[in-house]
């Protein structure tokens, strides 16, 4: 590639399938010829929604090698810029179809997924995961491991902290790179790891995820009770299994509408030490105020243009289903005390 930009045949932008940007917004000033793209600030947020999303080695190649092309020499790159998009890793997965070893396929090759297999070694859907880059007759994807875990993940998201875990909805990319990272820094430590000790609370993760996929319906019919659950934007009526543990549901829920309730259950993890542990059941919570949860996403959607992505990335939502879920537990611990 780098070899092409001084090809002094001037056709790198025929070889090269060129850059993709996802851009928050593009500006041009067609007097001085200057495009400006706004990319957004350097929060988690924006740093997984907006940037390259296909062509990065083009970018670095163009930025090795442009000052030794000869200055007589014109050589183009074909640069795509797209706006309002909402489901980015949808996007840059569909466009991004090189063969190359992904940050997945690196991790599985340094055995990185180990704890995660081990944890979750018992489950029914222990099988079901695809660890590697070509296993797509696999349903499920490490990485939805990956992001369940990051929305739990309370060495990063402290109760108290003004941000909230919305990339594990609005970025995968970005989220395996953090579970990379904190495997990498406590490669002597592993109990140091997060991620580490996030892995064994997976069964319940899971099992609460397929919980409120399966019962979000009736907490909704619980506030609304003549409301009909299956014309909301983002669910559908359509007669289909759970995600983990395969239980009969009748609708398709979109992950913008259940990540923000599921990762409420943050607030419900305390750290011990060597693990992590749940303060209280959290069975016990969703029966208690899954009906309000549940009522705060579908009219935040609402508010939004019924838009569950949006939604999905809200995080004024996930702080408010956090604090709900917090109260919650507040309150149970109290009555067990009361009880004593």
């Amino acid at each position: 590639m780098e070899d092409g930009l001084q090809n002094d045949e001037e056709q790198f932008y025929v070889e090269n399938r060129g850059i993709l940007i996802s851009a928050k917004g593009v500006k041009i000033d067609s007097l001085n010829k200057v495009i400006m793209l706004n990319v957004g600030s350097r929060t988690e947020a924006d740093l997984s929604q907006y940037g390259i999303l296909d062509g990065g080695h083009t970018y670095q190649a163009i930025l090795t090698k442009r000052s030794k092309i000869a200055a007589d020499q014109i050589q183009y790159v074909h640069l795509e810029v797209i706006t309002g998009i909402d489901e980015i890793d949808s996007l840059a997965s569909a466009r991004n179809t090189s063969v190359a070893v992904g940050d997945k396929a690196i991790a599985e090759l340094a055995d990185k997924f180990d704890f995660v297999k081990s944890a979750i070694s018992e489950l029914p859907f222990a099988g079901d995961i695809s660890y590697k880059e070509n296993e797509s007759e696999k349903p499920l994807d490490a990485t939805d491991l990956i992001r369940l875990m990051y929305a739990f993940n309370i060495s990063k998201y402290p109760e108290g902290k003004v941000a909230q875990p919305v990339p594990a909805y609005s970025g995968k990319a970005a989220v395996l790179k953090d579970y990379l990272t904190s495997y990498d820094e406590s490669s002597e430590h592993e109990s140091s790891n997060p991620y580490y000790k996030l892995a064994q609370l997976l069964p319940g993760i899971t099992k609460l995820y397929d919980l409120v996929e399966k019962d979000m319906a009736n907490k909704y019919r619980d506030i609304t009770p003549n409301g009909k659950f299956g014309k909301i934007k983002g669910i559908e009526l359509r007669k289909t299994t759970t995600k983990y543990y395969g239980h009969n549901t009748e609708y398709t829920i979109s992950q913008g509408l259940l990540l923000p309730i599921v990762g409420a259950f943050r607030a419900l993890v305390k750290d011990n030490g060597t693990r992590y542990d749940w303060t209280v059941d959290p069975d016990t919570v969703w029966n208690s105020i899954g009906a309000k949860l549940v009522n705060n996403t579908v009219e935040m959607s609402r508010s939004l243009g019924n838009n569950p992505q949006a939604a999905g990335k809200n995080s004024n939502l996930w702080s408010q289903n956090f604090d709900a879920v917090n109260t919650a537990q507040l309150q149970i611990q109290l009555d067990a005390l009361s009880a004593e």
